[in-house]
């Protein structure tokens, strides 16, 4: 509920578990916006050794991550404001984007460039021959149009569920595409950016969603 993601995932649901049975609660990673406190609660659930656990509700309900919770009148207090529910497309999941990414960013940094930025190599649009040579597809001359360029390009993982990964490429073009294309002789998955039809929503610093 704090990162949007389970605790453990792997390739597969055996992988998965493999995680479960062996990891080091100690030794797990956090986003940095989690707090210390909702940390150590998660570690202390997850913990292997049983004796070490938190398992019952006094226990829990004392840790410090509660702390100004009245657990006794709780079932009658007035629960906090809830934004109203928008009906919204099932996304299309991609994760492996570089931290901190967002197509907004990537926008603003192109078309809205300061002179000193537009004149650093690194913002300017990668050449079609270039991006030919580094694509992950099998013809990439069959992806890119006429002079178009590739403005961010980078190796995402799609997720159709909860545990399957796929390697796919993700690239962003001077024609306002976004293109996800596959490492088989699939046909990429082509978005518009600009019209009605497509949202980038950021989940954290790692996963957005493509919806449409």
């Amino acid at each position: 509920m704090l990162t949007g993601r389970p605790p453990f995932r792997g390739e597969n649901d055996f992988l998965t578990f493999q995680q479960i049975l062996s990891h080091d609660s100690d030794a797990m990673e956090f986003p940095a916006h989690i707090p210390e406190a909702a940390r150590d609660l998660i570690r202390r659930l997850l913990v292997l050794d049983l004796d070490a656990r938190l398992t019952d509700y006094d226990t829990i309900q004392a840790h410090p991550f509660f702390e100004g919770v009245d657990w006794t009148g709780i079932s009658t207090a007035t629960p906090p404001v809830v934004p109203d529910k928008t009906h919204l497309p099932t996304p299309t999941m991609v994760d492996g984007a570089s931290p901190n990414w967002s197509l907004a960013n990537v926008l603003n940094d192109v078309f809205g460039a300061t002179p000193l930025l537009a004149d650093d190599p690194r913002h300017h649009p990668i050449p079609p021959t270039s991006a030919r040579r580094h694509s992950t597809t099998t013809s990439s001359s069959s992806i890119l149009e006429n002079n178009e360029g590739i403005l961010l390009q980078a190796d995402v993982k799609l997720h159709g569920s909860l545990f399957t990964k796929k390697a796919r490429g993700l690239m962003f073009t001077t024609h306002g595409r976004l293109i996800v294309s596959d490492a088989k002789n699939q046909p990429p998955q082509v978005f518009q950016w600009g019209t009605n039809a497509i949202h980038i929503v950021p989940k954290n610093t790692s996963t957005f969603d493509i919806r449409y």
